[in-house]
This record gives structure tokens, C-alpha cells and sequence, in this order.
């Protein structure tokens, strides 16, 4: 039962497989059915084919699965695992191939790539040529359970890798035979157009000596249009009839008839011709094949001819290239008159084997040599030397030349030409200097160079590349480049083709750089830089140069300042909150003690002038106008010395004490502040404009200290005799993104001069003595502080006794 069912099953299959004549088709149709028939899941023929240029290479069928699930890996190779498939040593069949002792053991994968169909059960078969006994290809089969395939299954599928190999064989004599009939149709095509194209007449006759066949040449030159020529006798083309008969019985009787005779066109116009004629079979009947030549011009042309050869007398005495010729013998028999010009002597002393003096003495040996070798063999001869010229100098030329025969095919010897390419050979040796200095400069860089072709393969890695990666050239040109370097992410993800940056600098015809990660030969990744440039030669793609840098250690070095950054910032922050506590403390101890000295030094300065003012009050009669105006100075100094604790202990707590920011309506500080200050406008008879300020943000108490200290400063800083005139308004600013309001102050004050437009802010700073106007040089200080705090600006421009402008920016609202 068990070998019926074994025979049963190879007749099936037999069946399917014979019915196919085509190799593609006939590869796929066995392993559809050798998946089917051993239960697998996944099934695979891998198989050798040549193509027309005589190149081997692989293909491969794909069963249980797309295509493009296989596409992605390599072909499999002769490794321990496939090694007798490849060898046509035997079957191997393997329940759970992970567990075999040599799997794992080959680079790249060191077992299936990642991404790889999930196979444990292997059956894998030979095909070999039932001819030559050479292996064609082999079976491969697989499922993702283990001990899936059976004794019975081995011998099924080699069964049918016997049929295969018949069925790949007669496919391929299938194909032998279609190639074969296609050369028959090339080769008759090539007979018809050189039958269509040839000057002379070729007409065809049968036995009966009717015309069968015509070129074109036949028409034209016996006047008849196609149609008219076939069928007629041929008899009707001669000036005597009888002569065609006599030519006729000698083609028939098996041999060749040539000669000369008159022949008759259409027109009744007689010509002389040369003929000749053969017998051969045609359409499976005798035939004969007349070729006519029209020679009437013959003596024509042999006046042509002695003005041609007088025409070449000029030409190639005149010729810029030395012309030679010799005889059967090797002896030269002629050189034209451009030798003589260059080498100087007559042509007796040239002539024969006489040349080769002019050639200098390391060169002679070896252009005799070289000449005297094709002249033997009869082949082209092509060689390059140095001459000396007439003149001493020494020249480079190149030779070529070539045997000529007689009319009756007897060997005449050798003509050729003679050319001066010493410009050539400069250029030459300048190219190969570069080159030599460019293979230097590649083979001794430390930087990784690769070249690929437009496939993107590799052709070529210098000594560093093949050092980075671990493979030479030899092993990675038989794939594209990324397979080898760059299959795979770190994380084990395959890594598409499609994908890689450096494959894309062809396509898109523009250079690609960035960093990536390799993998060397041995399987460890490591870090990259790369530019890839494409070439591009008359607008097509022809390859792409990639420049490659190992940044393992760069990225060593980054980390470790990384490192080292993170912990100087540490300590660096660890040192600001230390001195920020600190100052903290500090500040905290300075606004303690300047709020004590504050009090302390306010409490004798009232006394000093609550007395001062008792004592003037009451001794006021008495005193003369010294002590009074003394009294008095101390009285005036003492109020001074108060308003300066006053405003430094102001300056001193802005900074340490920030209420949070809210909005603030300037039209409303400003109606404020100038209540306040109601009495001193009124004593100066000062006016106050402002236009619509906006609403910022901010501290209402501080904004309107700083207003409040402007206009004070103007109306105390305004000459005798000049009405104050006070005029504020705002617009609006954007820097980018960033909106912000600019507020103008404009007086009419005493002004300052321009270089002291920025020492007015410093605190004590006075631009006038205390004699002349009142101040601590305390307010401007403060409006700077302020503004600071606000995170604004403000800047003064002054003319001198014209008056002054100050300039506030403020950020608007968010």
C-alpha cells in the first residue's frame, strides 16, 4: 500500500509537472506542488540559469508565501546546514534545525536573520542534470513545527526532484530550440538585406529558365520594375539568346560559369557585363544564382583610377601622418615623405628593415620585436615607441597597421600609419601621476570611502573602509552594500532598503548626510558619519561616493563632557544657591541694619532740628544777621540730611520688596500723583498733559514713585522765569513677537548735556550744586530702579536750558 501510494503520488505530479515547456513556469509548478505534497508551509526552489552573455546566476521560486516576504534576505549559502543540497551529496532532513550542532555558526545572522520565516522542520532536496550529473539547483522546505517531515516525505520529494531535473532539462532544450529557430529568422533577415542592398543584379531562375527571384539592383539596372521581372525567361536579358542556354546547362550540370558578355535592358539598350553563376537548391528545387555587374564604364574608370593614384601621390606625401607599406617578405617598400621631414635621410637608408634606426635604442629591440610577431601570425599590428627626429628631439608615436592581399587573395603584406602622440603620452603620464597620488591619498586615509554603481552595489572600499566593517571588496560585490553594513537596527529590526538615507543620494540626485549606525562583520554596531555624494555624468545616475567616520570614540568624548558639564552645572548650582542664601542673608542683614541706622540716624537729625528751630524762635531778636544765617544753614542741613535717610532707605527696599504684579491703569497713577503734588504745581504755576496711557502691568505704588519723582524733578529743575510745562504720552511698539509700550516724558526744564545723559541715573549723581537746587541725587536712582524691576528700560536725551525727554519702555500685557 505504502509504495502505490508513493508511485501514486509521483505519477500525479509527474502529470503537473511535465505539462509545462517553460523553465519559469516549470520551477514554480514543482515547488507548488512539492509544498503541497510534504505538507510544508513554507517552500523554495533555489536554481542556476545563464543568460545570453554566458553569465551564471541565481533565481529562486517561492511557495506558501509572497515573494516579498524572501526578498528582503540573501540567497542561502554553502554553509554546514545547506551544504549537501548545494554538493547533490544527498537529502538532509532536519526535525528542529536550531538544535543542530553547526547551526548559528556563520556570519552575519549567525542563524536566521531577524524578520526571517519562522522555520524548525528543514527538508532540503538536490536537483541534479540527469546529463551531467552537475547540481541544477535544489529543493528547500520548511515549517514552523517541529518533526513535521517523514522518511516518506524524503523520498517523495527526491522522486520529484527527479522529474524536475527532466522537466528544467527538457524546458531547457525547449528553449535551445526557440533560440535556435530565432538565430534561423536573424540570419535569414541578415541574407535578405544584404540580397536587397548589394549594387549588382542577382536574379534566380529555374530549371526551365524562368526568373523566380530579383533584387533591386536587377531592376534598375536592366530598366524593369519587379512585378515585370518575374516570371519572364531569362534568356530575354541577353544580346544573344544562345549564350544564356550555353550558361544554363554548365550551373545545371553542377559547375560555376564567370565571364563577359553584352546584356539588353528593357529600353533595347546594350551594356557590357561581368557575370557569374552557381547551381544551388531553393525553395527545395535546383536553382541557379546570377550575379551581373555593369562594366561599360570600365575604361572610364581606368582614367579615373591613374588621376586617383596621382591623387593619392599628393595626399600622402602631404599627409601630417607617416605613411608605410611593405612586401610579403617584411621588407619596407614604401614611406611616405612625412618620415623624411620628421627623421631626416633619403629613402634608401629607410627603406627595408632601415626605419628602425631612427627608433631609439631602448625601444628598438622591442617594436622589431613586436612588428615581426603579427607580421607571422598575420594579425593586426598596433605598438607605440620613440623616434629621434632630425632635430635631436626625442618623440613618442603610435603605429598601426595591417595585412592587405592581392585581388586572387595572395598575401601582399603589411600597410599602415604612423602618428606623433607625444602630447598623448604627456597627458598620459600627468593622468597617471594623479591617479597614483589620488590611490595614495584613498589607500592611506583614515576616512572610510566606498563606491557604489547605479545598482548600489559596491565596486570599491579603500584599506580604512575595509578595516571599519571587517569585510573586503571581494566579499560584498555580489550584493548591494547596505545588506552587509547597515540590515539591521540596534534594537534587532530589520532595516529597509528603502529607508537608508545613503541609498537615497542616487535617486534623488542630491548629497545625503547624517549620522547612522553600521554593523560590522562581526556583528557589533557602532556610530557614523556619513556623506554620501551621487554621481551624475550628462544627467544620468551612474553612482554614489559615501565618506564614512567612526564616532565611537567622539561619542566617548561627548559623553564624557556631557558628564562632566552635568556635574560642573551641579556645582555650579549647588554654589549659586549657596551664595544665593548668602546674599540673601546679607540683604536681609543690610535692609535690618540700614532700617536701624535709618532710625537712629533720623532720631539726632530731628532733634538737631526741632532745637535749631526752638532756638531761632527764641533768640531770634537777639541774634545778628551771622548767627541767623548760620542757624539757619544748620536748620536747612539738617532737613536735608532727613531726606536723604528718607531716600536711600527707599532705594535700599526696592529691591526686597516685590508684591506680585497686577494691572495698572497709568491715567489713574497719574491723576493720583498729581493731586498729591497739587500745591507745588500751584506755587510754579506748572502744567501737566497727558495723553491715554495704557493699563500695564505691575506695582501701582512704585509706578507712580517714579512719575512722582519726574515731574517733581521738572518743576524743581526749571529755570526763574519759565512757566513748567509737563507733557507725557505712550505707543505702542512690536519687536517680533514681543509687544511694548513706550512711554515719553517731555520737560522744559534746564536740560543736561548730552555726555550726561547716562550719569543722571547714578545714584548721589547731582548735575547742579545743592546751593542751587535742592536734591539728595537720590530720585533718578530710584525711577531707574523701578523701571528694572519692572523688566523695562528707560533712557534720557537732554539740551541743555531747553529741557529734557525720557524715554520709558514698558511689556505690554500678556
Amino acid at each position: 500500500m505504502f509504495t502505490k501510494t508513493i508511485f501514486e503520488l509521483l505519477l500525479e505530479s509527474g502529470k503537473m509537472i511535465s505539462s509545462e515547456v517553460e523553465l519559469e513556469k516549470v520551477v514554480q509548478r514543482v515547488t507548488d506542488v512539492g509544498t503541497e505534497m510534504v505538507g510544508a508551509q513554507f517552500g523554495a526552489f533555489f536554481y542556476n540559469v545563464i543568460d545570453q552573455s554566458g553569465d551564471s546566476f541565481m533565481l529562486y521560486t517561492i511557495s506558501g508565501v509572497s515573494k516579498e516576504a524572501f526578498a528582503k534576505f540573501p540567497m542561502p549559502r554553502n554553509t554546514k546546514i545547506f551544504d549537501p543540497t548545494f554538493t547533490a551529496r544527498g537529502t538532509i532532513r532536519y526535525d528542529d534545525v536550531t538544535q543542530q550542532p553547526h547551526y548559528g555558526q556563520n556570519p552575519p545572522y549567525y542563524g536566521m536573520p531577524k524578520g526571517h520565516l519562522p522555520v524548525k522542520s528543514y527538508l532540503a532536496v538536490p536537483v541534479v542534470s540527469p546529463v551531467t550529473k552537475e547540481p541544477i539547483g535544489g529543493l528547500f522546505f520548511g515549517h514552523s513545527e517541529p518533526g513535521v517531515f517523514t522518511p516518506e516525505s524524503e523520498k517523495l520529494m527526491e522522486g520529484i526532484a527527479i522529474q524536475a531535473a527532466i522537466a528544467m532539462t527538457n524546458a531547457r532544450l525547449f528553449e535551445e530550440k526557440k533560440l535556435t529557430e530565432r538565430k534561423l529568422l536573424e540570419q535569414k533577415e541578415q541574407y535578405l538585406s544584404i540580397f536587397n542592398a548589394t549594387s549588382d543584379s542577382i536574379i534566380i531562375y529555374d530549371e526551365n529558365g524562368y526568373i523566380a527571384e530579383a533584387n533591386p539592383a536587377a531592376c534598375q539596372i536592366f530598366g524593369y520594375a519587379y512585378g515585370e521581372l518575374i516570371g519572364i525567361h531569362a534568356s530575354r536579358l541577353f544580346h544573344n539568346p544562345s549564350d544564356f542556354q550555353v550558361l544554363k546547362e554548365i550551373a545545371f550540370s553542377g559547375r560555376q560559369y564567370a565571364g563577359t558578355n553584352t546584356r539588353i535592358r528593357k529600353d533595347g539598350n546594350l551594356f557590357e557585363a561581368d557575370f557569374k553563376g552557381s547551381r544551388f537548391i531553393f525553395k527545395g528545387k535546383p536553382h541557379v544564382m546570377s550575379v551581373v555587374k555593369d562594366v561599360t564604364s570600365g575604361r572610364q574608370v581606368e582614367a579615373a583610377l591613374k588621376k586617383s593614384k596621382d591623387f593619392v601621390q599628393v595626399i600622402s606625401s602631404s599627409s601630417p601622418v607617416v605613411l608605410w607599406m611593405t612586401d610579403s617578405a617584411g621588407e619596407t617598400i614604401y614611406i611616405n615623405q612625412t618620415w623624411f621631414d620628421w627623421t631626416g635621410g633619403t629613402p634608401e637608408g629607410h627603406l627595408g628593415q632601415g626605419w628602425v634606426n631612427a627608433v631609439v635604442p631602448e625601444d628598438r629591440a622591442h617594436a622589431y620585436a613586436a612588428f615581426s610577431q603579427a607580421f607571422a601570425a598575420r594579425k593586426v599590428f598596433t605598438d607605440d615607441f620613440r623616434i629621434i627626429r632630425r632635430d635631436g628631439e626625442v618623440r613618442w608615436c603610435s603605429t598601426h597597421g595591417s595585412p592587405y592581399f592581392s585581388a586572387d587573395g595572395t598575401f601582399g603584406g603589411f600597410a599602415g600609419s604612423l602618428t606623433d602622440i607625444s602630447e598623448r603620452k604627456k597627458a598620459e603620464e600627468k593622468l597617471e601621476s594623479q591617479n597614483v597620488l589620488i590611490n595614495t591619498i584613498t589607500n592611506n586615509t583614515l576616512q572610510a570611502l566606498f563606491l557604489m554603481d547605479d545598482r548600489q552595489y559596491c565596486t570599491y572600499m579603500n584599506p580604512a573602509a575595509e578595516q571599519m566593517t571587517g569585510y573586503s571588496v571581494a566579499e560584498v560585490q555580489d550584493r548591494p552594500l547596505h545588506y552587509y553594513i547597515h540590515h539591521t537596527r540596534p534594537d534587532g529590526r530589520h532595516y529597509p532598503i528603502e529607508d537608508c538615507p545613503i541609498e537615497r543620494a542616487l535617486p534623488s540626485r542630491n548629497q545625503t548626510r547624517g549620522e547612522e549606525m553600521f554593523v560590522h562583520k562581526n556583528g557589533h554596531f557602532f556610530p557614523v558619519a556619513f556623506i554620501a555624494s551621487p554621481i551624475i555624468e550628462n544627467g544620468i545616475p551612474k553612482g554614489t561616493v559615501i565618506e564614512v567616520r567612526d564616532t565611537t570614540e567622539e561619542k566617548k568624548i561627548q559623553q564624557e563632557l556631557r558628564n562632566k558639564e552635568k556635574e560642573a552645572m551641579a556645582m555650579l548650582e549647588q554654589k549659586v544657591k549657596e551664595r544665593t542664601l548668602e546674599l540673601e542673608k546679607r540683604n536681609y542683614e543690610l535692609l535690618q541694619f540700614t532700617s536701624v541706622a535709618s532710625h537712629d540716624l533720623k532720631e539726632p537729625v530731628r532733634k538737631i532740628t526741632i532745637f535749631s528751630k526752638l532756638l531761632a524762635e527764641r533768640l531770634q531778636e537777639s541774634l545778628d544777621g551771622t548767627s541767623v544765617r548760620q542757624l539757619t544753614n544748620i536748620i536747612t542741613s539738617a532737613e536735608r540730611m532727613t531726606k536723604l535717610i528718607d531716600d536711600l532707605l527707599t532705594f535700599s527696599r526696592l529691591s526686597q520688596n516685590r508684591p506680585a504684579f497686577e494691572p495698572v491703569d497709568l491715567n489713574q497713577v497719574l491723576g493720583q500723583i498729581a493731586e498729591d503734588l497739587e500745591v507745588l504745581v500751584q506755587e510754579k504755576g506748572a502744567t501737566l498733559h497727558w495723553e491715554s496711557l495704557p493699563v500695564v502691568e505691575g506695582i501701582a505704588l512704585q509706578l507712580g514713585q517714579v512719575f512722582q519723582n519726574l515731574i517733581s524733578n521738572s518743576i524743581k529743575f526749571s529755570p526763574a522765569g519759565r512757566t513748567p510745562e509737563i507733557r507725557i504720552r505712550a505707543e505702542e511698539t512690536v519687536n517680533g513677537t514681543e509687544k511694548r509700550y513706550r512711554i515719553i516724558y517731555q520737560d522744559n526744564g534746564i536740560g543736561f548735556k548730552p555726555e550726561q545723559s547716562e550719569k543722571i541715573f547714578e545714584i548721589f549723581y547731582r548735575l547742579h550744586s545743592k546751593d542751587k537746587y535742592e536734591g539728595t541725587g537720590v530720585g533718578l536712582a530710584i525711577v531707574k530702579k523701578i523701571i528694572d524691576l519692572h523688566k523695562g528700560s528707560i533712557k534720557a536725551t537732554g539740551i541743555e536750558h531747553q529741557g529734557a525727554l525720557f524715554e520709558i519702555s514698558l511689556p505690554a500685557r500678556q
